[in-house]
């Protein structure tokens, strides 16, 4: 069986907490014991090595970057012994010891640090007060290249902060550029059948330029499908200002996140294969708005830890698609298949839990509903319900959930959807009476989310530890839950688009001094902006599916 491998990169810090939750996740659906059948080829994420010691290594094919002092409890040579092969490549007389404080480790990491751990999975952890940044709940290690830091800035600086797209180009064009470019190119090389890249990033600071800057350089070396996850933190404590100058401070700052993210979206188009904007609130620019909100699922957005996990579940459901091993689907068809008509940009959605309740069956709960089940992950986006094309992924709802049998059916032997054999049909069913016009191609997948600790305790007690509604409170820890989450792409994308350029288009270039500082010039500015409206024309025509 071909790996067909995939390479992750991650820029920025909101975007490395959504990576730890996405990792975790990974490490918790491993088998160490051989009895379980998994559902994915977890090759396509990872790759096998050995340590200095000859002992083997199973880490992500994964590159991140952040700013010094992010890390804590990590050490930014990912944690492991280093491989052979890498302490063959360290050039000793440019080694810098660093000597940092000693970070405290909250009960998690003492418990996975320990010489004899625990089982972590069935612990309940606290770790809402705990979590000051990504690694505090961090589970795997990582390969040595994996970690890079950007020593000139300094997190939580807000003197001297990375929040200028432009200067993140510069980073990328320096000799911490060229070294990550080196990192990309190695793991490239060990690749047999690679698929792609899989490259999430903080969309509305200085990461944004230095992520853009690499996308730009993988479409030039590399003949790879790039599906991007532009992310928007949650929240930006500056939103909360009290008096007139913190107002005026903080609307100064929302200027230049929209900024950011408008050059993010438009250079995207033209290096992207498939981006998909994520934010867990509404609105996404001019503040992040109001938290989406989800039956039984009760998240902080002020806490990164919290909404973070939101988005994890969602991209961890979507890569199912082309990680699957009975789903012959790749990255490129994904990519093909969403971009038509140069439509580049898509939505995202979630339905978490996706839950209805114990003793209901699924034909019952779609026949029933009136509402979607789903909410849209994509700032400012409403999905439509007609005339779009969409990639569905279900998982963890069991076969026998889909219908009562024969002598116990009753009324369900009148509902079209009873003659449906598996889940597949019945959600393919449903959206084809659902969605006018427009085509569905619906993924299945047996295993449910896990979301054991450390993911966050942000479940509903009405669930019951499987992420079904009960009608008692729940008395043990949530183990997993049924998820359903979606790609969605028409000509709905195009209103988004739209507010994005009509707000971006409000802000005076004179007052972004910092990037008039970088460099930028303003007609390259309005060149930009008017890309950025030509690129939504894409979406105005009418088409056929």
């Amino acid at each position: 069986m071909t790996t067909r491998e995939i390479l992750t990169l991650q820029f920025g810090h909101y975007s490395n907490y959504v990576g730890a939750h996405f990792w975790n996740i990974q490490e918790q659906s491993f088998d160490y014991t051989g009895t379980v059948k998994s559902e994915v080829n977890h090759d396509i994420l990872y790759r096998e090595g050995q340590s200095s010691k000859g002992e083997v290594t199973y880490t992500p094919r994964l590159l991140l970057a952040d700013l010094k002092g992010s890390l804590k409890t990590l050490p930014a040579s990912g944690g492991l012994e280093l491989e052979s092969n890498s302490i063959d490549n360290v050039p000793w007389n440019s080694v810098e010891k660093i000597e940092e404080p000693t970070a405290d480790k909250n009960e998690f990491l003492t418990d996975i640090d320990a010489e004899d751990p625990p089982d972590t999975r069935n612990k309940q952890y606290v770790l809402d007060k705990d979590v000051n940044t990504w690694t505090d709940y961090l589970f795997p290690r990582f390969h040595s290249r994996t970690v890079n830091i950007i020593k000139t800035y300094q997190h939580g600086d807000d003197q001297v902060s990375l929040d200028i797209g432009c200067a993140g180009r510069s980073i990328w064009k320096s000799d911490f550029g060229e070294a990550f470019a080196d990192n990309i190119r190695k793991y490239v090389e060990e690749c047999d059948s690679m698929q792609g890249f899989q490259v999430n990033f903080d969309c509305c600071d200085g990461f944004s330029g230095l992520a853009l800057g690499c996308i730009e350089h993988l479409a030039d070396e590399y003949t790879k499908s790039i599906l991007a996850h532009p992310i928007i933190p949650s929240y930006f404590k500056d939103n909360d200002a009290v008096t007139q100058e913190e107002r005026d401070k903080s609307n100064l700052k929302d200027s230049i996140r929209l900024a950011n993210i408008a050059l993010s979206i438009e250079e995207l188009s033209q290096y992207a294969t498939l981006f998909v904007p994520l934010c867990s609130g509404e609105r996404g620019w001019r503040k992040p708005g109001n938290p989406r909100m989800f039956d039984y699922l009760n998240y902080r957005p002020e806490l990164y830890y919290h909404s973070s996990a939101v988005l994890a579940a969602a991209v961890d459901t979507l890569s199912q698609k082309y990680r699957h091993k009975t789903n012959a689907y790749s990255m490129s068809d994904i990519c093909a298949d969403l971009t038509g008509y140069g439509r580049k940009m898509a939505a995202a959605s979630l339905g978490m839990p996706f839950a209805f309740h114990e003793s209901e069956y699924l034909i019952d709960y779609l026949n029933n509903t009136t509402k979607p089940i789903y909410t849209s992950l994509t700032p400012n986006c409403k999905i439509a319900t007609d005339k779009i094309f969409q990639l569905i992924t279900v998982r963890g709802i069991p076969e026998n959930y889909l219908k009562a049998p024969m002598n116990e059916a009753k009324q369900q032997m009148n509902i079209p959807a009873y003659r449906c054999r598996d889940v597949k049909e019945m959600f393919e069913l449903y959206f084809q009476a659902n969605n006018f016009l427009s085509a569905t191609n619906v993924t299945v997948c047996e295993k449910p989310l896990q979301v054991v600790s450390p993911f966050p305790n942000i479940f509903s007690e009405k669930l019951n530890k499987y992420g079904f509604v009960q009608d008692a409170v729940r008395a043990d820890n949530m183990q997993s839950c049924p998820v359903v989450s979606g790609y969605h792409n028409g000509n709905f994308i195009a209103d988004m688009l739209e507010k994005l350029h009509r707000e971006v288009s409000r802000v005076k270039f004179t007052k972004l001094h910092k990037f008039q500082e970088e460099g930028m010039e303003f007609t390259d500015y309005k060149e930009s902006l008017d890309r950025l409206a030509e690129f939504k024309d894409n979406y105005e025509d009418d088409f056929e599916l």
